[in-house]
């Protein structure tokens, strides 16, 4: 056999190895799909409760341990769906109508991120949840991003209602409305709010958001 022919065969057998490995990736990536689809909507229509690795076996209709090879752990399934989650809120926030009037705009995330959380109960519960009692996991980069961009994302305006505030003290006060909102939001994945007159689920968060931008006007002042 020829030097041709031997470099000929080579590139057959690596153009072989390169589509049965494409093959491969896309069986898995449709496996992960369709256990994190099925995790979904089991969480929704079953409540956090119900995600166990046997129930989400069920659900998905992949053997246990296919979703450990995929996920490691259902820690780790976990922070995945809430990475959609806040992925998801997100493009809510981002694709609302904002006007050049930053209290209006303010009010009106306070009213989009109340009806994400209200039409999402399960799975904003999921989340906050995972963040209460999984204080030593190790968070991906990219659930760290979309946190930061979360904290972060009232910031133009909050710069604009409050313009004494710089630096630090501007951070801590940005930090300190957001978190706020993201703590005050698990309410509204409960029904403790049943039976109140003046306060509910859908006014709770632009209750909370004027009380705090009322307590920092008064705060600037003294």
């Amino acid at each position: 056999m020829n030097t041709v022919q031997i470099c000929f065969n080579i590139s057959i057998n690596y153009k072989h190895f390169i589509k049965k490995t494409n093959i491969m990736q896309n069986i898995k990536d449709n496996v992960h799909k369709k256990i994190i689809e099925a995790g979904r909507e089991l969480v929704r229509q079953k409540g956090v409760d119900m995600l166990t690795a046997r129930k989400l076996s069920e659900a998905s209709g992949c053997s246990i341990g296919a979703i450990y090879n995929q996920f490691g752990g259902m820690d780790d399934f976990i922070a995945e769906q809430n990475e959609i989650t806040l992925f998801q809120l997100l493009k809510k926030l981002e694709n609302a109508q904002y006007t050049s009037d930053s209290y209006k705009n303010l009010s009106l995330m306070a009213d989009v991120f109340a009806d994400f959380v209200n039409s999402n109960r399960e799975l904003w519960s999921l989340l906050y949840n995972f963040h209460l009692s999984r204080h030593g996991y190790k968070l991906s980069f990219n659930y760290k991003r979309l946190l930061c961009r979360l904290v972060s994302f009232a910031e133009r305006d909050l710069k604009i209602l409050f313009p004494g505030l710089k630096g630090l003290g501007f951070r801590i006060m940005r930090d300190t409305f957001m978190l706020g909102l993201l703590s005050i939001s698990s309410i509204l994945t409960t029904d403790i709010l049943e039976g109140m007159k003046n306060i509910s689920k859908d006014n709770l968060c632009k209750i909370f958001c004027n009380t705090f931008w009322s307590g920092i006007s008064v705060l600037k002042k003294e």
